[in-house]
């Protein structure tokens, strides 16, 4: 009796060192599904509201390009410097989305969602009267770019809550929306601007982001209690959330997952700022060459929704599908040097759409994937931020423009960085499964430690003090768990199997475990089989 109360006295010094860790970080606390996830019902309203900010966000900077041929004959400035305006709208979008994230946690995704909105209308109907490219990198680059994001992001992340077991699904129309903004925009500028000129085509535009404003008031805020972890603190964690918690930058799955996204993401922007100037370049008219960008946006509608289909399926590898995107998307800019017609360019343009597609409708849903769901918001902050890297492209590519006359580096370059990046993803498989392995190994001896410092087994194969090591006692999660039995003197017989949870308590709390959860309780049984041996 001794020894078994001094196995439980130790178990129980050590699940008061695990409920201690963590515990300045309001991102991790436990998760419980007390309701149901919706999965349908108003969220698909809420899908179709964010397919309508995407619509008119991702379909107005993908028809910069037209409007660029304009402002160069306007102003009479470089092709670089121009650029510069469109990838700076476009950046301001993915550094303000950890901004627009932290916004939403504290007024909600309605009042963040209409205020972008009004914000970007006011960019775009100043920039209408700019007299001065100058002016436009403030009006267009600053006002219309934070204004997209805070108007763009309250839905990618209403989605992601709002939908389990069809998220891809779900995601991949929130993208088709943009996609189509893509096909629509690029004709209905252009018509515009040829018909009105470029400024009264911006205050006609104006005029269409009032919709913007009604499809935010679709945002109605989860339960509370539904996703404490992801919803309750979603709306109160404080801003040092993105800020001072660097912690999952020590995550080597995380890193190496930004890594290939910021390489990837380098070139994105490129054919829809210099497409137009690049198919003018080689003779083809201007009422030809925005078809280039509306096989893009057909393709891309339809990609998405394939995409977000099929990767919905178990039996899919939602990680090698994004891989092969991204390397496909890099072997097509390499190959713009030979497209010297409009049918290769929309050759070109139909396929980028396509395998584009099955990269970014997979971004929010392999980061949940891979970081689980109590770590999505920062995570998500995080490769926003990264994301912006995207915006650079533009520019390298009308500099190198302006100095060789041509595009062709310009392209070339972010497609090696595109097949480098599809190359650093294939590490991601292999250091999940080292971290695994890694914490079966510090369970397995931290459990054999326990039983034989408590009940001799004639030799121990663990050094002494291993317990003693304060990281080795805060890796043992599965040590709450383990039941003691006893024999019929009421002497401990040794540790028995994991305590399974109760029926009537999953059926009360509605347990959902996360792909992280999933993993640790597969590695308690195989700690616990282990030391019953």
């Amino acid at each position: 009796m001794l020894q078994m109360r001094r196995l439980r006295t130790l178990l129980h010094q050590v699940t008061r060192n695990l409920e201690k860790k963590d515990n300045t970080d309001s991102l991790q606390k436990e998760i419980s599904f007390l309701d149901p996830p919706p999965d349908g019902g108003w969220g698909w309203v809420v899908v179709l509201a964010a397919s309508t900010h995407a619509l008119l966000v991702s379909g107005f900077h993908s028809a910069f390009g037209v409007y660029m041929v304009s402002l160069l004959e306007t102003f009479k400035s470089s092709s670089s410097r121009t650029a510069w305006i469109g990838s700076l709208s476009y950046g301001f979008i993915m550094i303000f989305g950890p901004v627009s994230g932290k916004l939403l946690q504290k007024y909600g995704a309605i009042k963040v969602a209409v205020f972008g909105a009004l914000i970007m209308m006011a960019g775009v109907i100043f920039s209408s009267f700019a007299h001065d490219i100058s002016i436009l990198f403030l009006t267009h680059g600053l006002l219309v770019g934070i204004g997209s994001s805070f108007a763009y992001t309250p839905g990618m992340i209403m989605v992601s809550l709002y939908f389990t077991t069809k998220r891809s699904f779900a995601t991949g129309i929130v993208m088709a929306g943009g996609a189509a903004g893509t096909l629509v925009q690029n004709q209905v500028h252009r018509y515009l601007i040829r018909t009105l000129g470029w400024r009264t085509s911006l205050r006609v535009f104006c005029g269409i982001l009032a919709i913007g404003i009604f499809a935010g008031f679709a945002y109605r805020p989860l339960e509370k209690r539904r996703h404490p972890s992801v919803v309750e603190n979603f709306q109160t964690s404080p801003l040092r959330g993105f800020i001072v918690d660097l912690r999952l930058w020590k995550n080597s799955v995380f890193e190496i997952w930004v890594c290939a996204l910021g390489l990837a993401k380098f070139g994105f922007f490129i054919p829809f700022v210099h497409m137009m100037k690049l198919a003018n370049g080689l003779g083809i008219s201007l009422d030809d060459a925005p078809y280039i960008m509306v096989g893009t946006g057909i393709s891309s509608l339809l990609s998405c929704l394939f995409f977000g289909k099929i990767c919905d399926s178990e039996n899919i590898n939602r990680l090698f599908i994004n891989q092969a995107s991204v390397f496909c998307v890099g072997v097509l800019f390499l190959l713009i040097p030979f497209c010297k017609t409009l049918t290769s360019l929309i050759a070109f343009g139909t396929l980028l759409g396509f395998f584009d597609a099955g990269n970014y409708v997979l971004l929010p849903v392999l980061t949940l994937d891979l970081m689980g769901a109590e770590k999505m918001p920062v995570a998500w902050g995080f490769m926003m931020a990264v994301n912006a890297i995207s915006c650079f492209g533009p520019p390298f590519a009308g500099w190198i423009y302006d100095m060789l006359g041509s595009y062709n580096i310009g392209f070339v370059v972010p497609g090696l960085f595109s097949v480098g990046a599809a190359g650093i993803l294939a590490f991601i498989p292999r250091l999940k499964k080292t971290a695994v392995q890694e914490k079966k190994n510090i369970i397995h001896a931290s459990v054999c430690e326990i039983t034989s410092s408590i009940i001799p087994w004639g030799s121990s194969s663990v050094s002494e003090g291993t317990l003693n090591n304060s990281e080795t006692r805060r890796s043992i999660p599965v040590a709450s768990n383990i039941a003691i039995t006893e024999d019929e003197k009421g002497e401990p017989s040794g540790l028995g199997k994991e305590p399974e949870t109760p029926a009537s308590y999953e059926k009360e709390h509605d347990v959902v475990l996360s792909e992280e959860e999933e993993e640790e309780e597969e590695i308690h049984k195989v700690s616990n089989a282990t030391t019953s041996t």
